[in-house]
């Protein structure tokens, strides 16, 4: 559901500021807390930066539409706590 709403969003134009940005970062936060329940806004920050630092893991979130990873890393930066 995340990269299907990521692609969605970036071929829409949104923003990492819009309502879609901090949904997206929520359905992020709340997939990474399945496995990290102590998870803080910190970390869910740096996880998100590495996203676009890695390039095997930009790849994976812009495999079919580039720009995912930097929308997240952004919508991430932006609403986190």
């Amino acid at each position: 559901e995340l990269r299907r709403r990521l692609e969605t969003a970036v071929a829409a134009g949104l923003t990492p500021d819009s309502e879609e940005g901090r949904a997206l970062c929520d359905l992020h936060r709340r997939w990474l807390a399945m496995t990290d329940p102590k998870l803080t806004p910190a970390r869910h920050k740096d996880i998100a930066e590495l996203y676009v630092l890695d390039e095997r893991l930009t790849a994976y979130y812009d495999r079919a539409t580039p720009g995912c990873a930097r929308l997240l890393r952004d919508a991430v930066a932006h609403w986190a706590g």
